[in-house]
């Protein structure tokens, strides 16, 4: 290769080379620029978050959504994590689903849908009779919605006994998961939709399923087997009896020997 051509090329490369390093720099001054406009509207005010509205509430209050959401003063709208801020109001003891939506310029609607109560679990014993009774209203997945004393809040729902009373942690948010607090719901759910009306009841080891059924007469079902026709059975005893206050209780778990035991 001739020596000129060698120069051309070297005088080429050198050419590209600047070119590219003009590039690379004005490249790295937009960048610069735009991360900086960016910084700026990141932290411009009109920007802040503001809660317009809080959809749904019923139980949970507009404080309990407000603190649990925690979003910090001044942040932007439009950068708020919505998934973890929707996570913290789902750990509200009512909240069953929450969702975030953002309009501009900064507005933030917060909606939520509350879990339904569906039973009471006693937390105490039973037996005695100078305590004040604790009960811990529950959904369908044992989750505690409240606790509460006495027979005024959520009275309306069935009371579930077990034996023993659930122990540890029961506070409000918390989740029971006991197994025969389960038992005890499905057994209220089949009772009731074999036509018995249920105020009460209670899983033990030495009576298995018992009931406080129609006119507050209280029932021993035993194991859950030919449940429909223990309560058919009940059905047609209550049907004569004319005096239930008389009546300690009635025992089904034998359908080919049912006993009633007056007081």
């Amino acid at each position: 290769m001739s020596r000129p051509e060698q120069v051309r090329r070297r005088s080429q490369q050198r050419t590209v080379s600047a070119s590219r390093g003009l590039l690379l720099a004005a490249c790295v001054l937009a960048g610069g620029a735009t991360g900086l406009g960016l910084w700026h509207e990141a932290s411009n005010p009109r920007f802040a978050v503001q809660i317009v509205a809080i959809e749904g509430l019923g139980h949970t209050t507009s404080d309990d959504v407000v603190s649990a959401a925690a979003l910090a003063p001044g942040r932007n709208a439009w950068l708020i994590n919505r998934r973890v801020i929707a996570r913290r109001i789902e750990a509200l003891p009512w909240v069953d689903q929450a969702a975030l939506r953002v309009s501009w310029p900064n507005h933030l609607v917060i909606w939520i849908s509350e879990r339904r109560p569906v039973a009471r679990v006693a937390l105490s014993a039973q037996a005695a009779a100078d305590a004040v009774p604790r009960y811990a209203a529950i959904d369908q997945s044992q989750r505690v919605l409240a606790v509460s004393e006495g027979q005024s809040d959520f009275g309306q729902l069935p009371v579930l006994v077990v034996t023993p009373p659930p122990a540890g942690d029961t506070a409000a948010g918390r989740e029971l998961d006991r197994r025969e607090v389960g038992q005890a719901l499905d057994a209220y759910r089949r009772l009731s939709a074999l036509g018995l009306t249920v105020s009460e009841v209670a899983i033990a080891p030495s009576t298995g399923i018992s009931a406080t059924a129609d006119r507050n007469l209280r029932v021993l079902f035993g194991e859950d087997e030919d449940l429909a026709e223990k309560a058919q059975l009940f059905h047609s005893i209550v049907a004569k009896i004319s005096t239930p206050s008389r009546v300690a209780y009635i025992d089904v778990r034998s359908v080919h020997a049912p006993t009633i035991l007056y007081r």
